[in-house]
């Protein structure tokens, strides 16, 4: 049988590495987080667009997808001093 990428054992992921982000997936912070992501932008694109139309609107989106994804940027933690 032909090989394909799952058997080149430098390339695939091990338990170890799928249980760490199950466990960064299962917090409390991370749901949160995920949670608000979308109201943040809706939330954004519509202060923006009240204000500015539609180009305020594009960019109230942009302002809104970074923010969403700060937040959950920052529920992540990792290496936490």
């Amino acid at each position: 049988m032909p090989r394909d990428s799952s058997t080149h054992y430098g390339i695939t992921s091990t338990m170890d590495d799928r249980k760490e982000m199950q466990i960064l997936n299962d917090s409390a912070e991370f749901k949160r987080a995920r949670f608000w992501f979308w109201p943040i932008v809706f939330g954004v694109t519509i202060f923006f667009g009240f204000f500015y139309g539609v180009k305020g609107a594009f960019v109230g989106f942009l302002y809104g997808v970074t923010g969403g994804l700060f937040l959950i940027h920052e529920s992540l933690g990792g290496n936490k001093k």
